[in-house]
């Protein structure tokens, strides 16, 4: 992403990665951790380590950082996030073994013993880069993809076998590289403890820490019980971050424009609890309440919050309330919660959710902890005067009286036809988020999409779910149209469909293959858990790219439970039925007689525009609200 030095740059809280990334926005928030790993590194018999935290804690940015400053960077990185599919053993063994027999091509290791390639299909037996091609296809089509299939089927069914041969492997390119093999095992951190995949994810665990490997864990995933791969490994936690830190960290997102924001930002920096991501995507949604000229900052900073939290929450499965007052009452937990059986106390799902925020340990099993911020309030009765949006919301009343005009609420509660009280309001506008996502129309959801979609330097994702079916294809082309306004953007889109035979994630892989600038999918068919669980690991492949996804508001509903990952990359809107009242079909007709004249090649930004307008006024005039044909 290209980043401007002395702007505005906001993003999801992506990893850093350029140098430019670093020398702009690095802010150094966890030292006695980053030393620990620049230790580990160091040591050339180091044992395997777990370097864990929770989502949005900076862990990926703390790693790679640390791998571009030691002298001796990972040997074999392997993306377990981003090639899985089916999520099972033969996934994990296929991933380990293209990365080893890529190494081992690359070092020149004797292989010579082994038979693999002639065993998984190829001519010769010593065909290692034909059987990598198979492992790891550089051109992603149907054939490769049924090719890379079978060779993970056949895999899974042989798996102590090849398990075997990974280790035999690792030892050759050990003697080839005449020290120990370092590994970087990334996108563990994307697999629940409570998952099915949790079983193959603790073999391959093991199957690693044979040799030296660094592991990318969730927090949870460092209280594991005794009997689990991760329980044995050595550990480097990756705490919340001091507030003074993602204060630093915000100024420096909003450059020269930071100054007179003091006040927002350190407001902000408060609602994070310490999460760097969290206090990003505040920010992002804070900026783009601005582009309203008509709110106050007060009135700005409730609205990142609501939308944060929409984003964040809405549909997640909710730790219990008990468990939330503990901690909120307590200002600690206790490690043995993380691992009981069947997640009784729900602290692991507070904990892999971000419902909680893990500050530092106290020595034996108590760890520091807070509720989060955006939602620790939602399980009380009642709100507290230190919580920091509350501090927000009052000051929001004080300017508007509690109108509820201003608020978007009803004043009247419907179940006992009573005026609501000032309270009442404050908190369901503050909480409107947690159960249900926010409901947007589409001039709402343009001015959040509007800085992504019209410009390719930046790479924004959203999932729109609607009510109304015949609506979409309309509101699809206005967007595009507004993509096309001051440059030229290429726009692909196709229907994606889950369910019984079929395989959603292979189509998903040839679209991102092919190049655009905008991918847009439609989502259909009865994706089941699987196919959802395997999606949302896949989080970082689209972290490159501007996508929209389409998607039922009914069937959001049951997806999101399994999207802890992707709701930390997306951000999700629903449009309403009438997201189309604000646009005249008189105005339209006048763009599209200016911008026809400046048409001067189908494949050019005014000819996508125009293209789309015309979508946008024939779906006008089937609903009654134009006069000519629009053709």
């Amino acid at each position: 992403m290209k980043r401007n030095r002395f702007g505005i740059n906001l993003d999801e809280g992506i990893p850093l990665e350029s140098y430019e990334d670093y020398e702009i926005l690095f802010v150094d928030c966890f030292r006695e951790a980053a030393a620990k790993l620049r230790l580990w590194f160091e040591q050339e018999d180091a044992p395997p380590v777990l370097v864990g935290g929770q989502i949005g804690s900076g862990k990926s940015t703390l790693i790679a950082k640390a791998i571009g400053e030691c002298n001796s960077p990972p040997d074999v990185t392997l993306h377990f996030d981003r090639e899985s599919t089916n999520l099972d053993i033969g996934d994990f063994l296929a991933i380990t073994l293209a990365g080893l027999i890529d190494m081992a091509i690359r070092t020149n290791a004797d292989l010579s013993h082994l038979s693999l390639p002639q065993e998984l299909g190829q001519e010769e037996s010593a065909d290692w880069r034909g059987l990598l091609e198979g492992l790891r296809p550089k051109v992603f089509n149907m054939q490769s993809f049924s090719r890379r299939t079978h060779l993970r089927k056949n895999i899974a069914e042989n798996r102590d076998y090849f398990a075997q041969a990974i280790v035999e492997m690792g030892k050759q390119i050990e003697r080839s590289l005449g020290r120990s093999l370092v590994v970087f095992a990334s996108g563990i951190d994307k697999f629940s403890t409570k998952e099915a995949s949790s079983l193959a994810v603790n073999d391959i665990v093991a199957l690693l820490s044979t040799f030296k490997t660094l592991f990318e864990v969730n927090a949870v995933h460092l209280f594991s019980k005794p009997g689990s791969s991760f329980h044995v490994l050595n550990r480097i936690f990756v705490p919340t971050a001091e507030e003074g830190a993602i204060l630093e960290i915000l100024s420096k997102r909003m450059g020269i424009y930071a100054k007179g924001l003091e006040k927002q930002l350190a407001d902000i920096a408060g609602c994070s609890g310490g999460n760097p991501r969290q206090a990003l995507r505040l920010l992002s949604h804070f900026v783009s309440a601005g582009k309203n000229k008509d709110r106050s900052g007060t009135e700005k900073l409730a609205f990142a919050i609501r939308e944060t939290r929409s984003d964040f929450f809405s549909y997640a499965a909710k730790p219990s309330a008990e468990l939330m007052k503990l901690v909120k009452g307590t200002g600690k937990i206790g490690s043995a919660l993380f691992s009981l059986p069947g997640d009784r106390e729900t602290a692991g799902t507070a904990l892999y959710g971000n419902w909680i925020f893990l500050q530092q340990s106290l020595g034996g099993d108590g760890w520091r902890a807070i509720p989060n911020p955006l939602v620790g309030a939602f399980f009380e009765h009642a709100f507290t005067p230190e919580d920091p949006e509350m501090q927000i919301l009052r000051r929001f009343s004080e300017t508007h009286d509690v109108s509820p005009s201003g608020l978007g609420l009803s004043r009247i509660d419907e179940k006992t036809g009573k005026v609501k009280t000032s309270d009442q309001l404050l908190w369901e506008y503050l909480f409107s988020g947690v159960e249900l996502p926010i409901h947007c129309n589409l001039t709402e959801v343009l001015d959040v999409l509007g800085a992504a979609l019209l410009s390719r330097e930046r790479a924004d994702r959203a999932i729109i779910a609607f009510k109304d079916k015949g609506i979409i294809d309309a509101a699809r082309s206005y967007l595009f149209a507004k993509a096309n306004t001051f440059e030229y953007q290429r726009l692909a889109h196709i229907v994606v469909k889950g369910g019984v035979g079929q395989e959603p994630l292979a189509e998903i892989d040839e679209f991102l293959s092919g190049a655009t600038d905008i991918y847009s999918m439609e989502f259909e068919g009865e994706w089941y858990a699987q196919q959802l669980d395997a999606l949302d690991k896949r989080r970082d492949t689209f972290i490159a790219k501007q996508i929209l996804w389409w998607i039922s508001l009914d069937d959001l509903k049951s997806y999101l439970p399994h999207w802890t990952q992707l709701r930390q990359l997306f951000e999700v809107f629903v449009l309403e039925d009438e997201l189309l009242g604000s646009i005249s079909a008189v105005d339209l007709e006048a763009d599209l007689a200016f911008f026809s004249d400046l048409v001067e090649a189908v494949e050019s930004s005014e000819g996508n525009l125009v293209s789309n307008l015309r979508k946008v006024l024939r779906y006008l005039h089937h609903v009654g609200r134009g006069g000519e044909d629009g053709q």
